[in-house]
């Protein structure tokens, strides 16, 4: 099986009055990050892996400037559509908010052989909703609570 891929992005914490609002994550903030990962999975699902992650990785300034990266999650998804079979669907399995900053959501995606399960984690910036972090593992083992 592939191991665990991991890509993740040091966003750069500012403190501004027009994100310290008080409250959770709106409906409609929740809809915009979710805009970006359906927009993402749809196109994996049309199989055009590469165009996944230039539109997801567009959304974010901070990504531009991390040479090489695209590259290496466009060949981690081209290896698990080798070794798993093409995406046939996905299914979103939750999202958890953090303040009126984040929201991480997982996502089920089914392939012909596999599931992977991706996390996505959105960060409210001043010019919007981007993609802070986002990766696939394809482990079930480590998907479910452990119990003592």
């Amino acid at each position: 099986m592939l191991s665990t891929v991991r890509i993740a992005l040091a966003i750069l914490a500012v403190s501004t009055p027009s994100l310290a609002t008080a409250g959770a994550v709106t409906q409609n903030e929740a809809k915009q990050g979710d805009e970006q990962v359906q927009s993402f999975l749809a196109a994996l699902k049309a199989g055009k892996g590469n165009e996944a992650v230039m539109t997801l990785l567009s959304s974010s300034p901070l990504w531009a400037q991390r040479p090489g990266t695209s590259e290496q999650m466009v060949g981690q998804i081209d290896a698990a559509i080798k070794a798993y079979g093409p995406v046939i669907s996905y299914e979103k399995l939750s999202s958890t908010t953090l303040g009126t900053m984040a929201v991480r959501e997982f996502y089920f995606v089914q392939h012909r052989d596999m599931v992977t399960r991706w996390e996505f984690d959105l960060v409210k910036t001043p010019t919007g909703w981007s993609v802070g972090y986002f990766g696939f593992t394809d482990q079930p083992n480590g998907w479910f609570p452990q119990q003592s």
